[in-house]
């Protein structure tokens, strides 16, 4: 079983309430759901959260909850929220978390690709890089053994190039990629 996990809590040191801002009358946690939900290799969508708000809106747009405490919405590494996600849904037929961030709507990946990639390979986990070969993080599929184990052998890469949003400016641009995507 193959399931998505979006990570969405309600603060943020750089853009306040970023995961609800709009972006072409959307908040940004819905391109997170549309691209989980339209995979046809995905199983169970989950939103990870501490906010009502936003547990609000996944639940209205087909989301399971999970909800986590303050101690995972710091700044902690993501495999820990992905370790209490497998925790709390605590179902052994899950094989594979794709971790799909919220603050990359214009995403250019196609997540089926991503995943028959990592099985194919054989990867422990995969993660996404800018055209500049830099980690920007608008995805990241592990192996579940690779999270319970806290080992990872292998790690594979895949190029998606989109807007990593911190700032208004990186909203705007990312606004200005999904309506020529649109289009």
């Amino acid at each position: 079983m193959i399931i998505a996990v979006i990570p969405a809590k309600s603060s943020s040191s750089r853009l306040s309430n970023k995961n609800m801002r709009l972006i072409n009358g959307q908040p940004m946690i819905y391109y997170s759901l549309i691209a989980a939900q339209e995979c046809s290799l995905i199983d169970e969508v989950y939103v990870t959260t501490d906010s009502d708000e936003i547990e609000s809106y996944a639940k209205k747009h087909g989301a399971k909850i999970i909800r986590r405490g303050s101690d995972l919405c710091g700044d902690v590494p993501i495999v820990k929220v992905y370790e209490h996600a497998l925790q709390t849904i605590n179902d052994p037929k899950v094989e594979y978390i794709v971790g799909i961030q919220v603050d990359h709507p214009d995403r250019k990946l196609d997540l089926a690709k991503a995943i028959k990639y990592i099985k194919e390979k054989q990867f422990d986990e995969l993660i996404t890089v800018d055209g500049n070969g830099t980690l920007n993080g608008s995805l990241k599929i592990m192996h579940t053994d690779a999270i319970k184990n806290g080992k990872i052998a292998a790690v594979g890469t895949m190029m998606d190039d989109c807007t990593n949003i911190h700032y208004i400016d990186d909203l705007k641009q990312a606004e200005k990629n999904i309506m020529c995507k649109i289009k």
